[in-house]
C-alpha cells in the first residue's frame, strides 16, 4: 500500500480509504483534556481510523487499545503510532472478539454517516 493520501493536519498519515479526522476532532481532543488519563486508565477507541484520538490519549499516559475492522486503518494507526513512539495497542477485527475479558474506563467511538 502506498501512502498516496499523504499527511493530515497534526502530521498524521492516512492511507487511501481511511477515515480522516474531521474538524470536530479538536473538540473531542479538548473533551479528553478533562478526563483523568493517567497510567491507571485503560481506554478503548472503536473505529480508530488514523488513530488521532487514541494517540492523544496514549500521549497523556493512558493504556490505549484501538480497534478497527478496516485493515488500511489498522496499518495507518500503527504507522502513526510508530512515528510518535507511544504505547498504543492497535487491533484488527471485531470489537467483541478482540476485547474479550477486557474492561475499559474510557470508550470512544465515532458514528460515521453513510456516503451518498
Amino acid at each position: 500500500m502506498a501512502i498516496a493520501s499523504g499527511r493530515m493536519s497534526g502530521g498524521l498519515l492516512a492511507l487511501p480509504g481511511v477515515f480522516r479526522a474531521q474538524a470536530d476532532a479538536r473538540f473531542l481532543v479538548e473533551a479528553l483534556s478533562y478526563e483523568d488519563l493517567g497510567t491507571g486508565t485503560d481506554a478503548l477507541e472503536i473505529g480508530t481510523g488514523t488513530g488521532a484520538l487514541a494517540l492523544h490519549a496514549a500521549g497523556r499516559g493512558a493504556r490505549v487499545t484501538a480497534v478497527d475492522v478496516s485493515r488500511p486503518a489498522v496499518v495507518t494507526a500503527r504507522l502513526n503510532d510508530l512515528r510518535r513512539r507511544l504505547p498504543l495497542r492497535v487491533l484488527h477485527g471485531d470489537l467483541a472478539a478482540r476485547t474479550v475479558g477486557r474492561r475499559f474506563g474510557l470508550y470512544r467511538a465515532v458514528r460515521r454517516a453513510p456516503i451518498g
